[in-house]
């Protein structure tokens, strides 16, 4: 295969395809290099405590100083090895480079990268940053029609990485949901909806809120205007209507006294909220609620209509 490249001379000539591959080899070989350098670095045994409670914002500012020098760091050491192996101008596919490198850690993490294992890719990306600078910034090799394709590149992996990091995101949680301890048990949503379901596979509990379709998740009084329902083991300390301790979202109950509302479900009031406690498949379900945009009888008939859905019900947010 054959491409065509515009000499420094102006004049176009003819290459073979590993010719042309050629002037990129070192630049990549750095940032195969430099990525070797960040995964030994993260794998020495620093004491993070120390960093965490230094003055300033503590483990926040420590982590957005390392997030800010790194790219600065590693971009400075490209410079330096582009200059010992003789890639010329360094400072320009250095800085391309690291501006490239960023982009493609921010593009792996959209697409749902994440993990331990993150890390170790680290290498593959800096080479190809470093090797796409070189192709792109290098006189005689690098031109216009280049720089727009790069740029057209990088444009279209903008949507694309945030659908495969949605559906990566979406795959994670029904896998959580699948593996509930307790059953997925949700009301009838008459007017409502539901958001933020989650089981805790630790805890052995399943939560979600709520919220009336007036009131938007970015609301910030969304827990006082909404309904907390926890799923979960009946603690020993259930015993009603004389003690009624349960679990709801990530605290233990008192054990107050409740009444008895209909078969299996009571009713119990605290300093601010109603909550209805449910006894359902061999679990207890509590609804807490009562605030301005809840009424009671909408948490009484949510009780009523308590049943098993699928995962598919609580991922259509």
């Amino acid at each position: 295969m054959d491409v065509t490249v515009q000499e420094q001379g102006g004049g176009v000539g003819r290459t073979s395809g590993s010719e042309a591959l050629r002037p990129l080899i070192r630049p990549a070989g750095v940032g195969a290099l430099l990525g070797g350098l960040c995964i030994l670095v993260a794998l020495l045994p620093w004491e993070i405590d120390d960093f965490c409670q230094s003055e300033g914002w503590g483990c926040v500012g420590f982590f957005l100083t390392v997030m800010a020098a790194v790219p600065v760091v590693v971009t400075l050491l490209g410079w330096a090895v582009l200059r010992v192996v003789g890639v010329r101008p360094a400072w320009r596919v250095a800085g391309v480079g690291g501006v490239l490198g960023v982009l493609a850690a921010v593009l792996s993490a959209r697409a749902g990268a994440s993990g331990p294992w993150f890390l170790f890719t680290a290498p593959l990306l800096l080479a190809a940053a470093y090797a796409a600078a070189a192709a792109v910034a290098l006189p005689g090799v690098g031109s216009l029609r280049r720089w727009g394709v790069l740029a057209g590149v990088l444009v279209l992996l903008w949507p694309l990485t945030g659908v495969l990091g949605d559906r990566q995101m979406s795959e994670y949680r029904e896998q959580r949901l699948a593996a509930s301890r307790v059953p997925l048990l949700a009301p009838d949503l008459d007017g409502y909806r539901v958001y933020f379901a989650e089981a805790d596979t630790y805890g052995g509990t399943f939560g979600y809120l709520i919220l009336p379709s007036s009131v938007p998740t970015s609301a910030a009084d969304r827990e006082a205007r909404g309904i907390r329902v926890t799923v979960g083991p009946q603690l020993p300390g259930f015993a009603p209507p004389g003690a009624c301790e349960v679990k709801s979202a990530s605290t233990q109950g008192d054990p107050g006294p409740c009444e008895q509302v209909a078969p299996d479900t009571w009713r119990s009031r605290t300093y601010d909220s109603v909550r209805y406690i449910a006894r359902r498949q061999g679990v207890i379900v509590v609804l807490t609620g009562g605030g301005p945009t809840v009424s009671d009888d909408d948490l009484r008939t949510m009780t009523r209509s308590l049943t098993v859905r699928k995962t598919a019900f609580f991922l259509d947010e």
